[in-house]
């Protein structure tokens, strides 16, 4: 009964695999309906917990578009590893009912001003997927994915229709692969006049990128960051 105050209810009304390792979720519900969404928002999914006091398990993550009238929401979720929230989305079902908080502030994708480049991994597909819910879609914005497989998250950008502009990165050890992704995402604000960054995903890739992105005279009102996971952390 608590639970009820600060949460909403909501029900699993589609499921839709999409390669091996990601799930797009569709969530309705009546107390969804009228709430304000912007691109970049996020929900939290509650996994467990039944009281006000908690303890409560909850992972946050951004919708990829937000009907306020039907009050749908669809979310992508990464299914990597052992943890509350792979095994969430590995396991949910149409019918399954859970309780969200939000949607609330995040990163506003909206501001972001073209030309835009945004970074981010596997934990960072659906909010720049979200992208295409602002007013100028995937104009004038490049991608750029650190990723464990490119077959995997090939997948995902053809089925969004982000082949084009995003380019995939695969991780290697000792974050050896950072070097390339500095490259790109310089080469971006050289080269494409990048006006705006986004940078989200691991916090430690977003900490080098910033640092690279700032001695190249990259303003910081120009970067917008937010770090989804660090190793060793539950989600940020």
């Amino acid at each position: 009964m608590l639970l009820d105050l600060s949460t909403r209810q909501a029900e699993v009304r589609h499921v839709e695999a999409i390669g091996a390792h990601f799930r797009l979720i569709t969530l309705e519900g009546e107390q969804l309906r009228g709430q304000r969404w912007t691109p970049g928002d996020m929900v939290q999914i509650i996994l467990s917990g039944a009281t006000l006091l908690g303890p409560w398990e909850l992972r946050s993550y951004t919708p990829l578009a937000f009907d306020a009238e039907t009050g749908a929401a669809k979310v992508l979720g990464y299914v990597h590893g052992q943890g509350p929230g792979a095994d969430w989305f590995a396991s949910v079902g149409a019918g399954t009912r859970c309780r969200i908080v939000g949607p609330r502030y995040a990163l506003s994708l909206p501001k972001a001003a073209r030309q835009a480049v945004f970074f981010g991994d596997e934990t960072s597909f659906s909010t720049a997927i979200a992208m295409r819910e602002t007013p100028a879609g995937y104009r004038d914005v490049r991608f750029i994915f650190e990723v464990n497989s490119i077959e995997d998250a090939r997948v995902v950008v053809e089925r969004f229709g982000m082949e084009d502009a995003a380019k995939l990165v695969v991780r290697e050890e000792g974050d050896r692969h950072l070097a390339a992704v500095e490259r790109e995402m310089l080469d971006a604000y050289r080269t494409a006049e990048a006006s705006h960054g986004v940078l989200t995903g691991k916090a430690s890739s977003i900490q080098r990128l910033y640092k690279a992105l700032k001695e190249a005279g990259v303003q910081g009102r120009q970067l917008t960051n937010v770090a989804y996971w660090a190793p060793g952390k539950k989600g940020l």
